[in-house]
């Protein structure tokens, strides 16, 4: 089912998103066993990476980003790719907040976001900015896109949970007025806190329905698509990547362990090779 819509609206002078990530948000939690607070600050920035992933030109484009700030959470990474296959994880799953706001105390007052996106052209753009004192995710993007591609961008992302912690619903807004956009199109852009409001009922409107009531979409001019919460890891990949450690540093491994272990911080998952798998790698390269 289709939980990413893009449009253009108000005389096509302002870039509509609406992003419905619940299936991303709970399968995170599923993964990696989040706290509340971990789930929401990394659940965010998920949804967030789903509208930049669905930005990418080529099919073999790639976007990733890493928020390192002080709060409970510790460091972010979260990638995503022209398929919007999103994949995340969070220092600290287990962060515990002490009752006032979850997502600053998770995400911290102070440090930086960095971008790494490929648009295939085999040079890869960076940029960065730091985080601003307000705690919030949404702001942190928006100050990079200000920074760093100096482009306007309105982002809202609510998250509720269920009495059991899982995600009940994750729905994101993002409107990027484009540059000739005229000052009575720019009037229209809703506050902070209204677009906070959509946000939140995204999921029980559905995407076409809210792109209509809000903001006055046509049917006709929407491009739906399906993300997902996906690892691109798997044995076989893993295997090609020892082999290029060499073969002496595999074997020494191998003897005073018995074993190679790796962790896949993504998708939480550990996988173990043995002397016949590397020589099996090895056979085929």
């Amino acid at each position: 089912m289709e939980n990413v819509l893009r449009t253009l609206i108000w005389d096509e002078q302002v870039s509509l998103t609406l992003v419905d990530a619940t299936e991303i948000v709970n399968e995170a939690i599923r993964l990696h066993g989040l706290s509340r607070p971990a789930a929401l600050v990394l659940g965010k920035t998920l949804s967030v990476m789903t509208f930049m992933s669905a930005c990418l030109k080529e099919e073999t484009g790639e976007v990733s980003v890493s928020l390192k700030g002080n709060g409970r959470g510790g460091k972010l990474s979260v990638s995503g790719n022209y398929a919007l296959r999103i994949r995340g994880y969070i220092d600290c799953p287990q962060a515990v907040t002490e009752g006032g706001d979850e997502e600053a105390e998770c995400l911290g007052s102070e440090g930086s976001l960095t971008i790494i996106r490929d648009d295939g052209y085999s040079r890869p753009f960076v940029g960065a900015c730091a985080l601003n004192s307000s705690g919030s995710v949404e702001r942190a993007f928006e100050e990079y896109y200000r920074i760093s591609e100096q482009l306007p961008t309105h982002i809202a992302a609510s998250i509720g949970f269920t009495p059991e912690g899982t995600c009940a619903y994750a729905g994101t807004v993002v409107l990027q007025p484009l540059p000739f956009a005229d000052e009575e199109t720019l009037k229209k852009l809703p506050a902070r806190k209204r677009l906070e409001e959509i946000a939140a009922s995204v999921k029980a409107l559905g995407l076409e329905k809210a792109a209509e009531i809000y903001f006055s979409a046509k049917s006709a001019g929407l491009n739906l698509r399906k993300a997902e919460y996906k690892c691109n890891c798997s044995k076989e990949y893993l295997s090609g990547v020892l082999v290029s450690l060499g073969k002496d540093q595999l074997k020494d491994i191998l003897r005073e362990d018995g074993e190679i272990k790796v962790h896949c911080h993504y998708c939480n998952k550990d996988y173990r090779f043995t002397e016949e798998d590397v020589e099996r790698s090895e056979e085929h390269t």
